[in-house]
């Protein structure tokens, strides 16, 4: 059992030795669990089992030692050391994990399915859930895959490398997703490949999981023109930035608890879930009287801050401007950042923004040019505000953009209405009956339609 040895070497020392230890344990147990994630994101499975298992040492007993050693299990299976991940899965269920429905769909434990303790250490998580103090996090049902963006992959081939089967259950793994996005490039000589997954926690849909793998051929490349990537350290006006990433870490603590109230709103024309709840009232106040002030420092995080989380809640800070105007020409410059999720933070703000007013607040041109971004979560904001947009046009402002959006998007505005998720299909057939005045809905009566028109138009 060399490898699990190793763990334990490296629970006893673990760390650099140029770099000081945190004296507190739970402080060194959070530094060796952020080490862990950035070798899990950069693939590198022998360094994250490591970082996490000694994280879980470091914790002591109690949910967040246990969780560690889960994660640390699925470093280890993905680094092809199976024997090893079982017997720190083991340590994990013992003491106590229990998201049973998680560790028996989560593809990074795949390998171990068919070692003799699995069945074991299922049953026993199970068995933990019944002591569970909450829910875990549900797992979803998939229902679509999606591929978008190539010509020369299809959604057959993309659900056959990604291994998934539509009606079962699915947990997301961004490690595996990422060495299936790194095959498909390889095999195919694609520019960009991302697969992304949209989870439904409301309504008809709830409980529900939709798969997207976006391409770029390396003939479109110029789809991929971004701003510069920013390395600057600005300073965190009034702790603003850290504000919102604690609002919205308890947002999301109290959505996957289904503790939250679905009519809950607030001030400003975007929300993310609102301040409804009781461990969330206090927050709005505070974005309501402080960010007007600092509109200037924020827009400064959100220029030159190298870390993407930090500009993407500078981003979402922007709703609290003091004018809509304001916050759009904050934000509108930002729609080509780098990282796709600022982009959606500031997609997200503008199509809200949008939405709320009753003039057109931005250029068509500049919103029409992000509905050709490469990632779903880009497209379905840039369309969705494309909507807002439109609506808020003359008619006879309407009638002269038609052709030129016609040329520009038409083909892409009918390959999204073929699109299984929902909300990737559906602002495209918005789009499309705004241009057409038609009311179809298949993709097949878009795409006889387009055909239809005048060449000149297209």
């Amino acid at each position: 059992m060399r490898f699990v040895m190793a763990l334990g070497v490296v629970a006893l020392g673990a760390g650099c030795a140029h770099a000081p230890k945190p004296a507190d344990p739970a402080a060194r147990a959070q530094q060796l669990s952020e080490e862990a994630e950035q070798a899990y994101l950069a693939l590198d499975f022998e360094r994250c089992a490591e970082r996490f298992l000694a994280s879980g040492e470091a914790n002591g007993e109690g949910p967040d030692r246990a969780e560690s050693l889960y994660r640390a299990a699925g470093c280890a299976s993905l680094a092809g050391h199976a024997d090893a991940a079982v017997e720190v899965l083991k340590r994990s269920v013992q003491g106590g994990y229990y998201d049973a429905d998680h560790l028996e769909y989560n593809p990074e434990l795949a390998a171990l399915h068919a070692l003799p303790a699995w069945s074991g250490i299922v049953a026993e998580a199970r068995a933990n859930l019944s002591k569970a103090p909450e829910p875990p996090f549900p797992v979803m049902t998939l229902m679509g895959v999606d591929a978008f963006g190539s010509r020369k992959v299809d959604r057959a081939t993309v659900q056959r490398v990604l291994g998934l089967e539509v009606g079962k259950p699915i947990v997301h793994s961004a490690a595996v997703f990422k060495q299936k996005e790194a095959a498909l490039r390889e095999q195919y000589g694609l520019a960009f490949a991302h697969v992304g997954m949209s989870i439904y926690f409301a309504d008809e849909r709830k409980g529900t999981a939709y798969v997207v793998m976006d391409m770029v051929d390396a003939e479109d490349a110029a789809r991929l023109r971004f701003l510069p990537e920013p390395k600057g350290h600005p300073a965190d006006p009034e702790g603003l930035v850290a504000r919102w990433d604690a609002y919205k870490e308890r947002l999301n603590m109290l959505q996957m608890m289904g503790k939250l109230a679905e009519d809950s709103s607030c001030k400003v024309a975007h929300c993310i879930g609102g301040f409804g709840h009781p461990d969330l009232a206090a927050y709005e106040p505070e974005f309501l009287a402080k960010v007007p002030q600092q509109m200037d420092a924020l827009s400064a995080v959100l220029r030159e801050e190298s870390d993407p989380g930090k500009r993407g809640a500078a981003a979402s800070l922007m709703a609290y401007a003091p004018t809509a105007e304001e916050t759009v020409k904050r934000l509108e410059p930002f729609i080509r950042d780098p990282d796709y999720g600022v982009r959606n933070n500031v997609l997200r703000v503008l199509t809200a923004t949008q939405e709320a007013a009753t003039k057109p607040l931005l250029d068509v041109a500049t919103v029409a040019d992000a509905v050709a971004l490469p990632n779903s979560s880009d497209r379905n904001k840039a369309t969705y505000l494309l909507t807002y947009l439109l609506a808020d046009l003359s008619p006879e402002a309407l009638k002269a953009q038609r052709a030129g959006l016609l040329r520009q998007l038409g083909e892409r505005l009918v390959e999204m209405s073929a699109l299984q998720i929902p909300i990737n299909r559906e602002p495209a057939v918005l789009v499309l009956k705004q241009l057409s005045g038609e009311q179809y809905e298949t993709a097949e009566e878009w795409r006889a339609w387009l055909a239809r028109q005048p060449k000149t138009e297209r």
